[in-house]
């Protein structure tokens, strides 16, 4: 990457004639911006552009430039790619769209032009792509006028389209480096990230993602480089088309975009929902060290702005400060009695009583910077045009706040007002403050930093333990396991090695079940009957009430179809039921494979869902929820990639809504939570160690306070 961006040499292939409005032309682009380098035009015809002599083709040109910049029509690419590589040049930039991204024929000259580099060891970034930028040492292949930062900041952008190089004042502010990859046919996000953790130029790295490859190889290389520099992703296109194929309530529940959710999660990476966000999260990485704690100090000349900041707090996962009571006595006014002093602090009165908002807002705002836990300060406060409000102006008062600042903690303000436009310039000029467009997004950024300084922590906690100490870590857990599994009597795992086969590419009933339990997955007393008096025979032996269920690859969706019956107390009422079953099944599905009735011991507690779906690019994602018919209509379901530890699987059971409920209310006992977990835990482990499984149901199972079983599953096996 490192020659794309600072190239020595660059050879322009595809310059328009034309210059001035309307050329759009990347040699008069990259003049502008500042490029000192050697520049190679190539044109069939002309003699010179802009001063520089052309060359008719690649092979002219009198030395081996270090990148090309290719701009042709997308049936001229391949024979101008080929020159290059000929003359030796290894690094491309394919400005050109029409490719993969397009129709068949463009995929097939994609997929050509990936080969013929490849052979010849060359790198390719796009096609389909605005090229890159370097305000550091003015480079940009763009074919857009684009101002230069005079000042750059330490923010890269990798982005999988030219427009957030073009509005940059509308996504990130400000921008230092920019990476387009375009189609991303052969360099992506994981040779830029690769890139961004070695280059000391890059701080901040924002990622505008619509699709990922390799993404088990990105999880490896986010995950290492987001404990040192904050990764903020903006991903889009949030489809449902995987929803939409899912043969099991896992898949339709997953999806997409949860996918790449949990997967952020895991790699630590600062997902932003939308451009407003993105732009507050960007500003508050450039202006502030991270927040070293939760607890945020309000300044604010109205209290409805007070209740305002509250609110999102609440939203973004911050809390209000204690209010430093040291100051009271500093602030306190005698001839307003009726005025109560707390966090967030209402200055307005005390200004207005004392003479001076401004002066009694730098008093509070020096002691809560000098409080151990304040850890950011809010200040909200007006700028008005008008000359008969003059004497308010913030910026001196704030330079002198931040002198004694000397933990440097962030201090963010929202101005507003007519003169808002005008004290803001002046006050993102003062370092460690920044100016925000609202109060949320204010505290949406504050909050960002929180959790990358979270991260960090985290991170370095995990560095400390001796890779000895992990290894005994694992072998404990995956011994504790096996004691699980024959201490719920199902033995110890076996035979991992061995493929798990469907003839129907559907595993159901007591051949799912016995998977789980060669994993440590407790599951409910079961049998597969095809004649009622089996049924009724293993009823009695093993006690009612039980449940009956149709078992057929046609009745994916049993409970849907009418293919359960329950609270069955008797003997006569299970042979009904298994003719009723049976008869429902051939009249509904008369071409269909009835496998048998299912036989079990009914089980009460809460219904749970937990899952496994497959993911492409990111491998097994484990899911667990509320389970039960209502699943899907709830949605009350978490994420995680597999393998999943203990604690992920902890932390994923107590961020469902449901966790009130298991966690015991109106004088039920708590649900045997710890079983709950080894659950998830033994069944991330059976994703691991079984690729062929593409989706697997286990809905419901049940969980009390004495413990978990299974009493249903499918796997659909690819």
């Amino acid at each position: 990457m490192k020659a794309f961006l600072h190239p020595t040499s660059v050879v322009l292939v595809g310059v328009t004639r034309q210059t001035g409005i309307g050329a759009y032309n990347n040699l008069e682009m990259m003049r502008r911006y500042g490029y000192k380098g050697p520049i190679f035009v190539v044109h069939p015809s002309a003699e010179e552009i802009l001063g520089h002599p052309c060359y008719a083709s690649v092979a002219h040109v009198p030395q081996v430039p270090e990148l090309a910049v290719v701009s042709v029509g997308r049936d001229r690419v391949l024979p101008v790619v080929q020159d290059c590589l000929q003359k030796g040049v290894r690094n491309l930039v394919i400005i050109s769209q029409g490719f993969a991204d397009a129709d068949d024929r463009g995929r097939a000259l994609q997929e050509e032009l990936v080969r013929l580099c490849r052979q010849a060891g060359a790198r390719v970034l796009g096609p389909n792509t605005m090229g890159l930028l370097n305000a550091f040492d003015g480079f940009s292949t763009a074919f857009i006028d684009i101002p230069r930062d005079p000042c750059p900041p330490p923010l890269t952008l990798v982005a999988q389209s030219g427009v957030l190089q073009v509005g940059i004042e509308s996504f990130t502010g400000r921008l230092g480096k920019a990476i387009d990859i375009g189609n991303g046919c052969d360099v992506h996000f994981v040779d830029a990230l690769s890139y961004c953790a070695e280059d000391p130029q890059t701080e901040v790295i924002v990622l505008h993602m619509e699709g990922m490859q390799n993404g088990r190889r990105f999880l490896e290389i986010a995950e290492s480089v987001s404990a040192k520099k904050p990764i903020i992703v903006l991903k889009t296109g949030r489809s449902r088309a995987g929803a939409q194929a899912a043969l099991s309530h896992t898949g339709s529940l997953v999806g997409e975009d949860g996918v790449f959710d949990a997967a952020f999660q895991r790699a630590g990476l600062l997902r932003v929902p939308n451009m407003v966000a993105l732009k507050a999260v960007a500003k508050a990485f450039l202006h502030f060290r991270p927040m070293a704690g939760s607890n945020l100090g309000v300044l604010t000349a109205t209290g409805a702005c007070g209740i305002m900041t509250a609110d999102a707090c609440e939203d973004f996962g911050l809390q209000l400060a204690p209010f430093p009571e040291e100051a009271r006595s500093l602030l306190e006014n005698p001839k307003i009695p009726w005025h109560r002093l707390g966090n967030p602090v209402d200055l307005w009165p005390l200004g207005m009583v004392g003479g001076s908002f401004t002066e009694v807002m730098e008093k509070a705002a020096t002691a809560l910077v000098a409080r151990e836990d304040v850890h950011a300060i809010l200040a909200i406060f007006p700028r008005m045009a008008s000359p008969l409000h003059a004497n308010l102006h913030y910026a001196d008062v704030l330079r002198r706040v931040q002198e004694k600042n000397v933990h440097q903690k962030p201090l963010a303000c929202w101005v507003y007002g007519d003169g808002a436009a005008e004290e803001t310039l002046l006050l993102d000029r003062i370092p460690g403050v920044a100016c925000f467009a609202s109060i949320d997004e204010a505290v949406m950024g504050l909050a960002a930093t929180y959790r990358f300084d979270q991260r960090r922590q985290h991170a370095a906690i995990n560095a400390s333990v001796p890779r000895s100490t992990k290894a005994a870590v694992f072998q404990h857990s995956t011994i504790s396991s096996a004691q699980g599994h024959e201490a719920w009597g199902h033995g110890p795992s076996k035979g991992l090695e061995e493929r798990i086969c469907a003839p129907h590419a559907v595993l159901l009933g007591d051949e799912a079940l016995a998977w789980l339990r060669r994993f440590g997955i407790p599951t409910t007393l079961s049998t597969v009957a095809v004649h009622a008096d089996e049924a009724v025979r293993w009823a009695v032996e093993n006690g009612f009430p039980v449940v009956l269920k149709v078992l057929s690859p046609q009745w994916a969706h049993k409970s849907d179809a009418g293919g359960v019956q329950m609270d069955l107390t008797d003997a006569e009422a299970v042979r009904r039921a298994f003719e009723d079953l049976t008869g429902r099944f051939r009249a509904a599905t008369p071409q269909g494979q009835l496998l048998g009735i299912q036989v079990q011991k009914q089980m009460s507690g809460w219904e749970m869902l937990l899952g496994i779906k497959r993911d492409p690019q990111f491998g097994p994602v484990v899911v667990v929820g509320m389970g039960g018919i209502y699943a899907e209509v709830f949605k009350d379901i978490q994420r995680a990639l597999a393998p999943v530890s203990m604690e992920e699987a902890r932390s994923m059971i107590t961020s469902l809504r449901l966790y009130p409920l298991l966690h015991g209310v109106r004088g039920r006992p708590s649900a045997d939570l710890e079983s709950l977990t080894c659950a998830v835990v033994r069944l991330s482990e059976l994703a691991w160690a079984h690729p062929e499984i593409q989706e697997l149901d286990i809905n419901p199972l049940f969980v009390d306070e004495q413990g978990c079983c299974a009493v249903d599953c499918r796997m659909v096996i690819g």
